[in-house]
């Protein structure tokens, strides 16, 4: 397979001039639903590091088409976003299917690493600062090259999580409660932005200076900007570091601050608040998705079995938030 592929990428990317011979391709481990593969461009003396992104028949029915994602960073790039740059987008008549290649940005991904090793404790204290500066030049990316993106209101959001989860007949008090509680919150008059969508550690690039780079745009859309940064202070996305809200590396007031000093919009810590609750919502639900998805046999994984433990975790923490003072 490697090798018909490296072929094919070989021929797609000459017919757009960038010569040279594709080597050492090999997949990548990391995607949850997505191809993901290395390799190195070699023309003359020069190799230079490629990533090659394809949809899979695995990948979640809540992704946008693989080659939209390249789209998407090329109108963050313009706007500076920390994003990697787009070589070559899929058509349908060079075999490589909904994909495409951008070039190689070193950084870390794995949480556990960016929070733990001793190479990347000079940049957690820059992190959230930097987080709020990244995810503040994709809100102020301009949407008209991007209308092809799905758009929805935050009530709207709301009602199709609850759908989807009451799809899966498995009753929760705490989410019926979570879903009551979101419809009557006030999601202030922000305009319509692109919104990532899944803002995390995880999907970021991360060096000892801190923010390399933005990655995984599966889940983009056109929606309330704040979104990302409640869905970035989840408790599920701090991996143990349970006091450091953001991320599990840093605080509040520096992602506000980050955020506040790029956007054309100003936040504060309480709006990102109810849309914490929403993440929150909006992961259980994901956790019963990728569950379900093993139980009813459409994919044979363990591993999403075990993220369907997760859901209890998702109701403690709505409870933590809107009961007892937790943030």
């Amino acid at each position: 397979m490697s090798e018909d592929l490296s072929f094919r990428l070989s021929n797609s990317l000459s017919e757009l001039g960038i010569e040279g011979t594709v080597e050492n391709l090999e997949p990548l481990t990391g995607g949850a639903s997505k191809e993901i593969w290395k390799f190195n461009l070699v023309n003359s003396d020069v190799s230079s590091k490629m990533i090659f992104r394809r949809g899979s028949a695995t990948e979640s029915s809540l992704a946008i088409q693989t080659a939209d994602e390249a789209k998407i960073q090329e109108e963050v790039r313009k706007e500076g976003g920390p994003v990697p740059e787009i070589v070559l987008v899929s058509n349908s008549d060079n075999g490589l299917g909904d994909s495409y290649v951008m070039k190689f940005i070193e950084g870390e991904t794995i949480a556990r690493k960016i929070l733990r090793d001793e190479r990347y404790k000079p940049a957690l204290p820059l992190l959230a600062h930097q987080c709020g500066e990244a995810i503040a030049k994709i809100h102020n990316t301009p949407l008209a090259n991007l209308q092809f993106l799905p758009k929805k209101s935050p009530i709207q959001l709301v009602e199709d999580l609850y759908k989807l989860y009451e799809s899966y007949q498995q009753p929760s008090p705490v989410f019926e409660y979570a879903y009551r509680w979101l419809k009557e919150q006030n999601y202030g008059d922000f305009k319509e932005s692109l919104v990532h969508g899944d803002f995390r550690l995880g999907n970021i690039l991360v060096n000892e200076h801190g923010l390399t780079g933005i990655i995984d745009w599966e889940l983009a859309h056109i929606g309330n900007p704040i979104q990302d940064l409640g869905w970035m202070c989840g408790n599920s996305w701090r991996f143990g570091n349970y006091k450091m809200v953001v991320g599990g590396f840093g605080e509040i007031e520096d992602l506000i601050q980050g955020y506040n000093g790029v956007s054309e919009e100003k936040i504060n810590a309480e709006l990102i608040k109810t849309w914490q609750v929403f993440g929150t919502f909006r992961w259980g639900v994901i956790c019963l998705m990728q569950a379900y998805a093993h139980i009813n046999g459409s994919v044979n994984s363990i591993e999403k079995a075990a993220i369907g433990r997760r859901v209890s975790e998702t109701e403690i923490d709505i409870v933590d938030l809107l009961f007892l003072g937790g943030n």
